[in-house]
């Protein structure tokens, strides 16, 4: 098999159509729900690709107002919607001349210079550097699109095309070397099968990374949802554990507190006031709580109407400090709900890990449970510290 121009385009086409029909297949397949992840404006986007290539290597069998003109039109399209799919991925809002003035460019340079292809190697080149670096502020400007590994693999195929488009436009501004058409039997130049190459694996890069994007967040949501209570928006239990067990490792020496905590009489307010107006009280008691601690600190929904507290660094004298400011937080609050306004209080039972003992975290919520029960027994309202 000659290497010559259509044999490259042909690889390209065909490395691009497989490429196509895959995230298609993706597309199709996915929920209404998750559909507005950029997927699909990325597919059409490689689509576009693919009918340049194809038109790119029809040359001589068609006008070249098609080969030429619509050709990179289609090319500068596919990175307009590449750029679309990124602003649709980290639901922002990208600019519409973005899309259009390089689209609009393109054209204007593909038409004026049809006839010249070391000047369309220049200045069609320069339209499209300008474009993708575009395209690559705008990946790089929102932390939700370089959080995780596979925006590396995405940028890393927009910087390989930008250089190989460099490249081709200072091999075209000596003026002394012959590029092969497409249309023609010649060999390509160097530059050419360089750019070839480049872009076919630029497209996978691309295309890989920025599924990789996707599946990363969709990851982060999943584990977010997992370690989440879906009422109150606070750690779940078993994130709270987590935290705990990690706090009680890395301690190195020094104490760590437990505050167990339980709404007082709550079942009373479900069923006075509603079930509604219940969950909404849970609510608001998890953000004044979470606006009172301090930085390492965590709370978490343990279950029901319980919450707990995890305190790293926290001796006996600083635990019952916060322990005693979350609960007058709570004492002083009226919380208003659709059925009026509600006074709660709290009860917090209070266990500590010292710097000196090897203890295990279940020894150490049965303690916060001792001394939760002895603050409900005490009469409500109160912190109750174990021992």
């Amino acid at each position: 098999m000659n290497l010559d121009a259509r044999t490259l385009l042909f690889s390209l086409i065909l490395t691009n159509t497989f490429m196509v029909v895959s995230l298609f297949v993706a597309v199709s397949s996915r929920e209404e729900a998750e559909k507005q992840d950029g997927i699909a404006k990325w597919a059409v986007a490689i689509l576009l690709q693919t009918l340049t290539w194809i038109l790119i290597a029809a040359r001589g069998s068609i006008p070249d107002a098609f080969s030429i003109v619509v050709a990179n039109g289609f090319l500068s399209g596919s990175y307009a919607l590449m750029l679309a799919a990124v602003g649709e991925f980290q639901q922002r809002r990208v600019p519409r001349w973005k899309y259009f003035v390089p689209i609009a460019l393109t054209l204007l340079v593909s038409a004026i210079l049809i006839n010249d292809i070391h000047a369309r190697f220049i200045w069609g080149g320069m339209v499209y550097i300008f474009q993708l670096l575009l395209f690559a502020r705008t990946l790089l400007t929102a932390p939700e699109s370089h959080t995780g590994r596979a925006w590396k693999l995405l940028i890393s195929g927009i910087a390989v095309v930008i250089v190989v488009l460099l490249l081709r436009a200072v091999v075209a501004m000596t003026g002394q070397v012959i590029l092969a058409q497409p249309g023609a039997n010649d060999a390509p130049h160097w530059i050419q099968v360089v750019s070839f190459v480049a872009l076919m694996g630029s497209s996978l890069l691309g295309s890989i990374g920025f599924l990789l994007m996707v599946k990363e967040r969709t990851d982060r949501e999943v584990l977010h949802l997992a370690m989440t209570d879906s009422l109150t928006g606070v750690p779940n239990r078993r994130a709270l554990m987590d935290y705990a067990e990690r706090a009680l490792a890395q301690r190195g020496g020094r104490s760590m507190a437990l505050l167990m905590i339980d709404v007082d009489h709550f079942k009373r307010i479900n069923d006075t006031r509603g079930h509604p107006a219940g969950d909404e009280v849970l609510r608001q008691i998890s953000r004044l709580l979470s606006k009172r601690l301090r930085g390492g600190d965590l709370l978490g929904r343990y279950g029901g109407e319980e919450f707990c507290v995890v305190a790293p660094d926290t001796d006996a004298e600083g635990a019952l400090k916060l322990a005693e400011s979350l609960r007058a937080t709570l004492e002083s609050a009226e919380l208003t709900t659709e059925s009026g306004k509600i006074s709660v209080t709290v009860s917090i039972g209070l266990a500590l890990s010292a710097a000196d003992a090897e203890r295990e975290l279940k020894d150490i919520l049965a303690e916060a449970d001792v001394a939760l029960y002895s603050a409900k027994k005490g009469g409500r309202n109160r912190v109750a510290s174990f021992g």
